[in-house]
């Protein structure tokens, strides 16, 4: 499991989450209000745009990636940046 991040671009309050997490939900439905949504949608555009600013070409811009942080016992959703893990060397 990844270190929780300090810094998110921003975030959302979850109306309801179906059903209740559990280890054996496969799908989970995250009901978000309109006005919230909003805010959700602000909050990765503001992220997508400092990830836009990586150049593609590079491993770190390759590596860039989104983390949306689901507060469940709180009802909110953060958006983070993060890194996909490097890829395992073959022995």
């Amino acid at each position: 499991m990844s270190k929780i991040k300090e810094f998110s671009f921003g975030g959302c309050a979850i109306e309801q989450i179906r059903p209740t997490i559990s280890n054996q939900a496969k799908v989970l439905n995250i009901i978000i209000p309109f006005s919230e949504a909003l805010k959700l949608n602000l909050a990765m555009d503001e992220c997508l745009r400092k990830l836009n600013k990586y150049k593609l070409s590079t491993k770190e811009g390759k590596r860039a990636a989104i983390n949306l942080v689901v507060h469940a016992h709180k009802n909110r959703i953060a958006v983070a940046e993060d890194k996909l893990p490097k890829k395992l060397r073959k022995a």
